[in-house]
């Protein structure tokens, strides 16, 4: 149907160009083509919101498919573009009945694709506002490849972008501030032990297969951004094949979707903070965090009963508030060689009943913990199941030779038998294939009767990257393409614990972390954590890497964000292990207390290589002392999680481009500061022996006052702040509306004279 759109002829200098009128789409949205310069403009109210780069084609295909090469978590892709199309027709444009649209229809798109090498492939792209979301433009491409050799097998969308156009976002990144000049790879995966950290990444990479990893490597796949212009993109959650983000046309954005269907949306917010309401309008915000995690620590100690029950007495004395501890062993360990240590590293049984030797009265010591000191037990759960049979003090049921033989797992179709992951030497599990509706029940059981029995308040839900995608790799599912369910498997895994948690009382007052997601895998979230970093000061992958993940989670819609205490990888140099340090350690928990909405230790992969908070009573005091400052911004914290967060999707950490996009240096900072809601701007300290750090206040009429000391800093300076052990660089912003900074305020105040030692 030819609906109000029409020609109408331009006089210009070169020859008559055609030119349909707008549009409409609705509420104040219109649709501008010139078909002979392949140009698309979108307005909202007479505003330019979205435009295509004039005299350039918007669309592209090429044939050819992506070499993936995997080897347990670690995936690399080879981009593999043969033939890529270097023109575009368009025939033909006409409103079209659709939908779920505001005005019933969309603006559609037809053309054909040329210089493709022999083959050819005609296109077709449809813009409406949807109803659900009528503040935004849905968009639709679709490329017919035909059935030549040669076809087509992937796409690319180009669009419009602007030389002072800095990108954020985009998941789980830890290596860059703005992605302008880069091209972002968007696969769930694991990060890699470095990822570009030398000589770390090298070593590791000699050692196993990728296992370094790169820049880009993640945990997560979330195909969207936030630009400093307040520009919005994403892709839907079915959208989720292998994605890039091309960012090094200082003109242009390309997206190449490994596909030849792809659907998203994109918008105009007011400013950042507005786009990331918008965006989770879609997405969904996290559910909410239970108050208690706002108390204390959350102690991560492997070793058991005695053992935990001897930490949790001690910083009681040493007035350590306590929230929870969290016993990821409570499943049992075991120690595995690798070749480039002496020593072994600690990994866990996945069979998900408790360990007979370390918990023996798991139960009753989970409920103790409650009833004696009012502290919290937490768990470890993954979707692997591992075969037990060599596990030496037993077990009750053999979770991997159950689900094998009920074929709950995932699939390889040249064994014919459980697709399986080696994780290391005398670790071989299988995935939880949650294509399969009679396992995910058959697991829901599993969790009911040997994890929630005992009153735990949640535990990590890790991995969730691993799914396999070989030419043999089956689900119970026949239609699943291992390739597109990759991406989306983070997102299944979070969503089947929330399942599961409706047959749980106490699911509403526990937490479940994860580290891995996928587009809108946040509406089923109340945490996440920023992953496995190096026990290392790394800017890649190490202590300042957290920091940068958690500011790019923030604007992917990840509001309730935290790091592990002290990381979690012991590395290796030429010169042998790169391990924890004590004053690694009490930095870190100097940062977490200022930027995480719940703190957590980790005592790593080698825990006995690595300086833990209860080494000695020096390194459990600055702990403690750390943890009683977390605790002091409990009521600051909570008021913007039950505000801004809960209902805007706003994150607790901000980075600077956020409140300053115009700011040239604010738009470059990634881990040297951030915001910690509007109230509070952070420089933590991230190197080691550094008694003082350079801060860059951002805002020309900003005025920021040093916690410590009282002196007032104001905005567009650099100067060098002291920082001694203790006493990161904190300060207030402007004058707070709110008081619930006073008992923060009181804890300086008191803590003022406080000298650490380590």
């Amino acid at each position: 149907m030819r609906a109000p759109g029409f020609w109408y002829w331009v006089s210009l200098a070169t020859p008559c160009l055609a030119v349909y009128a707008p549009w409409k789409l609705g509420n104040g949205f219109e649709l501008t083509v010139n078909d002979n310069s392949n140009r698309l403009s979108i307005t909202h109210n007479g505003r330019s919101i979205w435009e295509t780069v004039p005299g350039q084609p918007f669309l592209s295909a090429s044939a050819g498919d992506d070499e993936v090469i995997a080897a347990n978590g670690n995936f690399k892709i080879n981009e593999v573009d043969q033939n890529k199309c270097t023109g575009q027709n368009i025939s033909d444009v006409a409103l079209q009945p659709w939908h779920d649209s505001e005005n019933d229809h969309a603006a559609v798109i037809q053309g054909r694709l040329t210089g493709c090498g022999d083959a050819t492939a005609r296109f077709s792209v449809a813009f409406w506002v949807p109803s659900q979301f009528p503040d935004r433009i849905a968009f639709n491409v679709n490329v017919n490849a035909g059935t030549s050799s040669n076809a087509a097998t992937k796409l690319y969308l180009t669009y419009r972008s602007s030389p002072s156009e800095d990108f954020y976002g985009l998941g789980a990144q830890g290596s860059f501030a703005s992605f302008k000049n880069q091209t972002v790879p968007i696969f769930s995966r694991e990060q890699g032990v470095g990822r570009g950290d030398q000589p770390t990444t090298r070593l590791e990479n000699e050692d196993s297969f990728f296992a370094g990893g790169d820049k880009f490597t993640s945990y997560t796949a979330v195909p969207q951004y936030i630009s400093s212009k307040s520009r919005v993109f994403h892709l839907t959650q079915e959208s989720s094949a292998y994605t890039t983000f091309d960012f090094t046309n200082l003109s242009a954005v390309t997206v190449r979707y490994d596909a030849l269907t792809v659907d998203g949306y994109f918008m105009q917010a007011e400013n950042m903070l507005d786009g990331i309401s918008m965006l989770t309008d879609y997405t969904g915000k996290m559910a909410a965090l239970p108050e208690w995690v706002d108390t204390g620590a959350v102690l991560a100690i492997q070793g058991g009963q005695t053992k935990v029950n001897r930490i949790v007495d001690q910083g009681l004395e040493l007035e350590c508030p306590i929230a929870a501890v969290w016993l990821q062993d409570w499943s049992g360990t075991h120690s595995q060689s690798v070749s480039y240590m002496s020593l072994n590293v600690s990994r866990l049984w996945w069979n998900w009943e408790s360990d007979s030797t370390l918990y023996p009265t798991w139960n009753d010591f989970v409920q103790s913990l409650r009833d004696q000191h009012n502290v919290r037990t937490l768990a470890y759960i993954n979707p692997f199941l591992a075969n037990v049979s060599t596990k030496p003090n037993g077990y009750h049921i053999n979770l991997y030779d159950e689900a094998s033989k009920s074929r709950y797992m995932i699939q390889n179709s040249t064994t014919n038998s459980t697709s399986v992951i080696s994780s290391g030497p005398g670790l071989d599990a299988g995935i939880l294939d949650l294509t399969n509706p009679v396992g995910r029940s058959w697991f829901k059981e599993v969790m009911l009767d040997q994890v929630w029995s005992a009153n735990i308040s949640g535990f990590m839900t890790d991995f969730g990257e691993y799914t396999p995608i070989y030419p043999d790799t089956h689900f119970f599912n026949k239609s699943i393409d291992p390739f597109f369910y990759h991406n989306t498997y983070p997102r299944e895994w979070a969503a089947l614990h929330q399942w599961i948690g409706k047959n749980v009382s106490s699911f509403s007052d526990a937490i479940l972390f994860h580290r891995s997601s996928s587009m809108a895998a946040n509406r089923h979230m109340n945490l996440y954590w920023a992953g496995d970093q190096d026990t290392n000061w790394g800017v890649n992958d190490g202590i300042k890497a957290a920091v940068t993940i958690m500011g790019h989670m923030g604007l992917s819609g990840y509001a309730h964000g935290h790091m592990e205490i002290g990381g979690y990888t012991t590395t290796w140099d030429n010169n042998g292990i790169v391990n924890r340090s004590s004053e690694l350690l009490g930095r870190w928990g100097e940062l977490a207390a200022v930027s995480s909405v719940v703190f957590r230790t980790h005592e790593g992969n080698v825990p006995q290589v690595n300086a833990q908070f209860y080494s000695n009573s020096t390194t459990y005091s600055w702990f403690g002392y750390n943890a009683r400052m977390f605790a002091s911004l409990a009521k600051y914290r909570r008021r913007i999680l039950e505000t801004e967060s809960k209902n805007l999707g706003w994150p607790l950490l901000r980075m600077p481009v956020v409140y300053h996009p115009d700011d040239r240096i604010a738009k470059a900072i990634s881990h040297q500061s951030f915001y910690l809601g509007s109230d509070l701007y952070v420089a933590p300290v991230l190197d080691p022996g550094r008694t003082s750090v350079e801060v860059y206040f951002p805002g020309k009429n900003q005025t920021f006052t040093h916690i410590w000391s009282g002196k007032k800093y104001h905005g567009g300076q650099t100067t060098c702040v002291s920082a001694p052990y203790g006493k990161p660089a904190i300060f207030v912003v402007g004058t707070p509306k709110n008081h619930d900074l006073d008992d923060f305020l009181h804890f300086v105040h008191r803590e003022n004279n406080t000298i650490i030692h380590f």
